[in-house]
Parts: structure tokens; C-alpha cells; sequence
């Protein structure tokens, strides 16, 4: 998994991609248009997808299916939470299903996260990734690789 034992670790990959849960909807689709630049080796996308980019013919596009544990890992029950809706920024408009900004405290970035459950009086806010748990499908052209 580290990078170093990649053969195209620190190049830059151009992708064109589309995918999402293999049992859902596609969420992502960047399959038209400029290629996605990615640097493989630099932890960009999930372990399954710099594994599959390094092992590409340049030129080639294929369906893959990640497994959950080489995409964003298994869903953590510690990982959800339940919070006083005053303890959340917007916690009172907040229902099951909603979708809201997070700031990762070891990434110092947004992240989103899912409302789970709602009271009257709390939240429960579920912290793992969103595909947390679940095996992708996913379909890649390998346009290039570059230095």
C-alpha cells in the first residue's frame, strides 16, 4: 500500500472517470471533457484507485470494482455521534438524510457528513466518509502519464 512500492508513484496521471456505489447511483462523473489530474502516490484518492492507475495501459478504459476496504474503509459505529442540535451550527433545521460541512480537525478542511437520525432535541451525525462501507464501480480512461 505505500506509496514508494508503486512503479508510477509521483507521476501525474490524466484521467477521465464515473462511478459511484456499486449498489447506487453514479455520483461521480468526470468522464467527459479535461482529464482529472492525479499524482499517484500522493494519497488523492482511495489505495484501490492509485492501484489500478498504476497498473493501466496508457490509452485503455475499463470498469473496476473497489472493494470498501481499498476505497474509503469500513463504516466505524465510533464514528457516529449524538449531539445537542445547539451544539451544531444549523442543528435545528437539521433532519435525517441532510448533508453538512464539517471541519476535520486533522485535515483542517470541510468534509461533509450525514445527519442519521433527529429528535426534537438532538442529532446523531454520522462522521464516516459517505461511501464508507461500500465496494465501488467505477469506470477510468488512462489518457497519460506525465513526470
Amino acid at each position: 500500500m505505500a506509496s514508494k512500492y508503486r512503479q508510477r508513484s509521483g507521476k501525474c496521471a490524466l484521467v477521465r472517470y464515473r462511478g459511484g456505489p456499486v449498489d447506487g447511483e453514479i455520483i461521480e462523473d468526470r468522464s467527459q471533457g479535461e482529464p482529472v489530474k492525479i499524482i499517484i502516490g500522493a494519497g488523492q484518492v482511495p489505495p484501490g484507485v492509485e492501484d489500478i492507475l498504476d497498473k493501466m495501459e496508457v490509452g485503455s478504459q475499463a470498469e473496476y470494482i473497489i472493494p470498501y476496504a481499498k476505497a474509503y474503509g469500513a463504516h466505524d459505529p465510533e464514528n457516529v455521534k449524538t449531539f445537542p442540535r445547539l451544539f451544531i451550527k444549523g442543528g435545528e433545521e437539521l433532519e435525517v438524510g441532510s448533508i453538512i460541512p464539517w471541519m476535520h480537525p486533522a485535515l483542517q478542511q470541510y468534509v461533509p457528513v450525514k445527519c442519521v437520525a433527529a429528535t426534537k432535541d438532538t442529532v446523531t451525525i454520522d462522521f464516516n466518509h459517505l461511501l464508507a462501507g461500500k465496494d465501488l464501480r467505477y469506470w477510468f480512461e488512462l489518457v497519460d502519464i506525465i513526470d
